[in-house]
Parts: structure tokens; C-alpha cells; sequence
């Protein structure tokens, strides 16, 4: 399926049209409002025949008293209370009262007789109760009674219609408390015009009803929506989340309809689902928060946001009452630090101009107007002003989708523009890969030619084994059959020119083979395998000093090594026989150590030899340079530059340390 966005719908400077647009309705509205009960306050002053009693102060109270109208004193109690917590009255004993417990309250209130039909409102209090007038049973709240097995607690709103001929009326009221902090009746009873009371009922089940299926369609849309379509991003799943769980807490909280359908289930049970259906959409509402401004905000809020509520939910699910009922107060100051770091973020991330934070802040200005509108100006002024709340948390919720809806409409641009850049990328590895192809082939035929080559070389490195030595045998030999033939011991200068001649040749003869064997190295296959070192210095050792005219000086540890031995074998042999060759003492001095660091052996030789200038370091080991006694060459020039060659193939590298006079030590790295 492709879905086709106008991009024009999500610019930015839209996002600040929208929501002044959206400010400036709610403000109207709300002013609307303010102007609408402005004049039905004028109204009411008009129309004397309306009456309103609010029932706060003067009732007698009789604590762990469960009293019928029959049974109660005829003389009216000396101390009277006021309607609020019982656990801020005192006992006999100047202790304050518990919260768990029952008790009885009466009061006695006269209406004139020429007045409009009324009813009695009875609040929603954290206790069941059981109410009489004028003696007759009139309403029972649960079920009251004097333990927690025989009471069950429910929590309910209720208009009683008041008989019109009646004057007088006494007003009784039974209630238990044993699961909440607060105990006994919080909130005044009100007695209004029943007309009043019925539209109000009726106008704030209207706007329950508006703002918990708004909610809840918006809720269901974005879950189905995470679930089935996007579930890359998890702000989302957040944001339907806190709309189901405001949606269930709201529905808890005013109309209870678990505990209507299943009439024996636990109020305990159903409160605590309800704190933590509080719990959950603060946590929702903050991950929420933190996965639209994740650049904004450190890693270390999610962690403390997440524990935070997993402890208010931990301990709302195992701790018993009354004690469960406590952490609201602090889930509310946790939730107010948040709302005022949620602001700084947002202030942080309008500096940075970030779309999102316009819609973000546009809400949350939003919903604070609203919610302490709701609380602190105009909760309870008027029964229509309920209906502009909810519409105005609706709106709330409208903003954050359509928040939620360009992240999406972004996000889908980002791929869309991704899948574009992919295919050009597969056209361009398609175009690169027959550009490999054809380099392939040319590699292959470049390996079929270096193979014939190779071949050549080889067979060219026969003919000149071949070819060269063979006329340099013949040389020698003919030199030396002149030698015979000829009477040199009288002519000692022609014998002088014999002996040049044939070490002419047999230095040709040298120069062949130290070429072949470097052409041997730079081709050779290595075949590696593991060796003693001491054993190979042994054997070396025993060629090169068979009669023990040197001190020679091996390392007594034993090492093993994996390594091309014929290599290493190389390079200590050619390195040892020139410490011996080169030697000017009758007897010369060789020392060989090693060590080893990681996968790194070093090797060290040293010598008392008539030891090399520093002027020459640099060039004993170029090919063809000699060191010269005299007028005499010593060597082919040849032996050192392979024993480097062979070093640098093995990944180390050759040092010489030496001065004239002082012997030489030569050490070289191999690694394995």
C-alpha cells in the first residue's frame, strides 16, 4: 500500500499557524464560557424560588457507632463536626481518630415551604455508606458494616429526590472505612434545585462520555497503528498507552462499572488497578517525552523515570491498605518536577528549532491552562464549563497525534528518500560490479601471463646455471692443465698471473650462484613447521666449527618455534660463518641469544671481529657491496642482501651495532 502525503502539510512554520489557530479557539471558548455563566448567574438572582443548602458544618458524629434514626438520642449531641476527614477529629483521649473504622453522622436542615422541587446530592466519599431521611432508607453505597469481611466498599455519586411537602428533614448517614488513609465523609452534601442537579448530572456524563471515547478511538488507532504498521517508533505505543490508561483510570474513577458488573469483587483490588492505570500513563506520558526529544534529554532520565514508577507500582500492588492509598501525593510531586523539566527540554529544544517542539510546547501550555482552569477558576462555577475542559484535553490530545502523525509523515519521506538513494546505489554497484567482472578477467589474464613468465624465468635460470657455469668449469680446467704443462716454479710471476686468474673465475663462478639462490628466495614457497632453536644452532655450530677452532656460545633455554626452518637456518648460518670469516684474532669469539615477546623472537650475534666503520652500516647489506682487506674482495656482496630479504619477508628487521675495532653484533626480528 503507498500512501501519498502533501509535504506542504508539514512544514513548520505550519505547525505555529495551527496552534495559534487552535490557542485562539479554546481562549474564545473559554471566554464564551465565562460570559455564559456571568449571565446565568444574573438569571438565577432573578428567579428567587431557587434554592441551594450546602450541608458542611453542624453534624453530630458518633463514632464506632453504627446508629439507625430509631436508635439515635433524641437530645442532639453537644459537639457537632464538620464534613472532612475523620482521622482530624479527636478521640476521648485527644488521640486523633484512625482511618480505618465506622461511625454515624445526623444533621437536621429546614426548607421553606414555597420552593421548587429538590434533591439531596450525595458525593462520592472513600467509605460506604447508608443514608436515611426523615427515617425512611433512602440509598445504601456498598455495604456497611463494623469489620472489612462485612463491609464492601464501593464509591458512587447520588441525587435523592426530597418529598415537597416535607419541611423539615433529618438527614442520617452510616458509613465504614477500611481501606483508604481518609475515613468518613470529605465533601459536603449539597441540596439544589433537581432540575439543576439532573443537567449537570447529565451534562458531565456527556463530556465523561466525549472525552473517554475520544481518547479511547485515539488510544485503539495509534496501538492497531504501532502494531500493524509502525513499529519503529516506540513514541507511538507510548502515547496509546497513556490514552487507554487515562481512559480506564477516568472510567474507575467516576462510574466504577467493574464494580457494578461483578458486584462482589474487591474495592481494594479495583483501587489499586486503578493507581496503577495513574501510574502507567505517567510513565507512558514520560517515555513519551523522552522518545521525542531523545537528543535533548540524558539516558539517565529514562532510567530514573522507569524505576521511579516501578516502585510506586510495586509497592501499590504488595503493601496493604491503607498504606498503598498514600503514594498518589507523591506520584503528583514526582509528575510536577517532570512537568517543569519536560518545559526546560522543550525551551532547549526551541533554541535548536525543532519542529516537534512547537507542537510539544503548544500542548503543554495547553493542557496546564486547562488543567488548573479546571482545578483553581472554574470547577464547580458552572455545570457547562465541564463540557469546554474535556473539549480542551481533546484537543490537547489532537495536537500530540498530529505530533506523532508528521514523525510518521517524516519518517516516511526519510525512507522514501532512502529507497530512492538505494536503488541509485544498486545501479552503481551493478556498474561497478561488470566493471569487476571485466577486471576479473584481466586479473586471471594477467595470473596466466605471470605464470608463463614465471615459467621463462625459471627455465631461464637453468640456462644460465647451465650455460654460464659451464664455460667457467672449462676455464678452470683449462687453466689448470696449463698450469701442468708449463714450468712455473721457475717463472713465479707467470705463476702469480695463474692463481689470479683462476680465483677471477672462481669468483664468477660464486657471483652465479649467489644470483641464483636470491632469484630462489624472492619466488620460493615458505612450508612452515615447529623446530628446537638450540637444535638448529647445534647442527649449525657443528658444520661451521667442526673442529672446535672458535668459541662459539649457544643459549642454554630451549625455545620452540614455528617457522620455515630452511629460512631462519639461512640467515643464522650465512650471519655465523661471516662472524668466523671475517674474524682477525686466532680464535674467534661468537655469542648467539635470543628472546621472545608475544609473537616476536630476536636474534642477536655478536662477534670480536676487527668490527665495520659506521660509515658503512648502511650499505653492507646492498647487493654487490664488499668490504675489502686490502686489494683483496672478500666475498661476493651477495650473502647479506639475501639474509635481509629473507628477515623483511618474515616481517622483522636487521640492525647492525659496530664500531672499528670493537667487534660486531648483528641483530634481526622474526616473527611467526
Amino acid at each position: 500500500m503507498r500512501i501519498n502525503l502533501n509535504p506542504t502539510l508539514l512544514l513548520p512554520k505550519n505547525y505555529a499557524h495551527l496552534a495559534c489557530f487552535l490557542s485562539f479557539f479554546l481562549c474564545a471558548t473559554a471566554f464564551t464560557a465565562c460570559v455564559g455563566q456571568n449571565s446565568q448567574t444574573a438569571i438565577s438572582e432573578e428567579h428567587q424560588d431557587d434554592i441551594q443548602v450546602i450541608l458542611a458544618d453542624d453534624w453530630e458524629f458518633y463514632w464506632n457507632a453504627l446508629l439507625t434514626p430509631e436508635e439515635l438520642p433524641q437530645n442532639p449531641a453537644s459537639e457537632k463536626v464538620s464534613l472532612q476527614d475523620w482521622t482530624n477529629f479527636a478521640a476521648s483521649n485527644a488521640e486523633s481518630l484512625p482511618a480505618f473504622g465506622y461511625a454515624t453522622y445526623r444533621t437536621t436542615v429546614t426548607l421553606p415551604k414555597e420552593r421548587p422541587h429538590v434533591s439531596l446530592y450525595i458525593p462520592s466519599i472513600y467509605a460506604a455508606s447508608k443514608t436515611w431521611i426523615n427515617g425512611r432508607l433512602v440509598s445504601e453505597i456498598g455495604k456497611v458494616g463494623k469489620t472489612r469481611a462485612e463491609t464492601l466498599h464501593r464509591r458512587f455519586s447520588q441525587i435523592i429526590p426530597l418529598n415537597t411537602s416535607d419541611t423539615r428533614f433529618e438527614i442520617v448517614i452510616q458509613v465504614a472505612n477500611f481501606y483508604h488513609h481518609k475515613g468518613g465523609i470529605d465533601k459536603p452534601l449539597i441540596i439544589d434545585n433537581s432540575q439543576k442537579l439532573q443537567n449537570q448530572k447529565s451534562k458531565r456524563i456527556i463530556a465523561d462520555m466525549t472525552y473517554m471515547g475520544s481518547l479511547s478511538f485515539i488510544g485503539v488507532f495509534f496501538l492497531l497503528f504501532f502494531l500493524l504498521y509502525w513499529n519503529k517508533d516506540k513514541a507511538v505505543l507510548y502515547f496509546a498507552v497513556l490514552c487507554l490508561s487515562l481512559v480506564y483510570m477516568s472510567l474507575s474513577d467516576r462510574y466504577a462499572p467493574f464494580a457494578e458488573i461483578f458486584e462482589s469483587i474487591s474495592w481494594i483490588f479495583l483501587t489499586k488497578v486503578e493507581y496503577i492505570s495513574l501510574f502507567l500513563a505517567g510513565l507512558s506520558s514520560s517515555l513519551f517525552f523522552y522518545t521525542i526529544f531523545v537528543k535533548f534529554v540524558p539516558k539517565t532520565y529514562k532510567k530514573i523515570i522507569i524505576y521511579g514508577f516501578l516502585i510506586l507500582c510495586t509497592l501499590t500492588t504488595f503493601l496493604p491498605a491503607p498504606h498503598f492509598t498514600r503514594f498518589v501525593m507523591p506520584f503528583l510531586i514526582l509528575m510536577v518536577i517532570n512537568i517543569l523539566y519536560v518545559f526546560y527540554i522543550i525551551i532547549r529544544a526551541l533554541t535548536s528549532q525543532r519542529h516537534e517542539s512547537i507542537l510539544m510546547m503548544t500542548s503543554m501550555v495547553l493542557a496546564s491552562l486547562i488543567f488548573f482552569s479546571h482545578i483553581f477558576i472554574f470547577l464547580g462555577e458552572s455545570s457547562n464549563i465541564i463540557v469546554y475542559v474535556n473539549f480542551g484535553y481533546i484537543i490537547v490530545f489532537l495536537l500530540l497525534s498530529m505530533l506523532l502523525m508528521t514523525r510518521f509523515a517524516d519518517s516516511f519521506h526519510a525512507l522514501e528518500k532512502a529507497k530512492v538513494t538505494a536503488q541509485a546505489q544498486q545501479q552503481e554497484i551493478a556498474t561497478k560490479s561488470e566493471e569487476l567482472s571485466n577486471v576479473n578477467i584481466e586479473l586471471k589474464e594477467n595470473v596466466r601471463q605471470l605464470k608463463n613468465y614465471n615459467a621463462e624465468l625459471n627455465s631461464f635460470n637453468h640456462i644460465v646455471s647451465h650455460d654460464l657455469k659451464a664455460p667457467l668449469v672449462a676455464m678452470h680446467s683449462l687453466v689448470s692443465f696449463m698450469e701442468e704443462e708449463l714450468d712455473l716454479e721457475t717463472n713465479t710471476e707467470a705463476a702469480t698471473h695463474f692463481e689470479s686468474l683462476k680465483g677471477r673465475i672462481s669468483k664468477m663462478y660464486a657471483l652465479i650462484n649467489g644470483m641464483l639462490e636470491y632469484s630462489k628466495i624472492a619466488r620460493g614457497k615458505k612450508t612452515k613447521e615447529t623446530f628446537s632453536i638450540q637444535k638448529l644452532l647445534e647442527e649449525i655450530v657443528l658444520t661451521l666449527n667442526p673442529e672446535n677452532l672458535h668459541e662459539i656460545h649457544i643459549p642454554k633455554e630451549d625455545i620452540q618455534i614455528h617457522t620455515s626452518k630452511v629460512e631462519l637456518e639461512h640467515v643464522l648460518l650465512n650471519l655465523i660463518s661471516n662472524a668466523i670469516k671475517h674474524c682477525d684474532k686466532e680464535k674467534a669469539i661468537i655469542t648467539i641469544s635470543h628472546t621472545k615477546i608475544a609473537d616476536m623472537f630476536t636474534f642477536s650475534i655478536r662477534d670480536n671481529g676487527p668490527g665495520i666503520d659506521a660509515k658503512y652500516h648502511s650499505k653492507i647489506f646492498d647487493m654487490f657491496y664488499q668490504l675489502k682487506k686490502g686489494n683483496i674482495e672478500e666475498s661476493t656482496g651477495i650473502g647479506l642482501t639475501i639474509v635481509k630479504k629473507i628477515v623483511s619477508g618474515n616481517k622483522g628487521k636487521i640492525t647492525i651495532d659496530s664500531e672499528a675495532g670493537n667487534g660486531t653484533t648483528i641483530t634481526f626480528t622474526w616473527k611467526v
